[in-house]
């Protein structure tokens, strides 16, 4: 029982997708980190 509701809540959260807001900060993140490595 326990199993498949935490089954069915995790499987509603990938469904609700990732906010822009956040693939915003996620992009900005990967970009710093492009720039902190060509600088070697």
């Amino acid at each position: 029982m326990i199993d498949e509701n935490l089954k069915r809540v995790y499987e509603e959260a990938l469904d609700e997708g990732v906010p822009d807001r956040f693939k915003e900060l996620l992009n900005a993140l990967k970009q710093q980190e492009q720039s902190k490595g060509s600088q070697k």
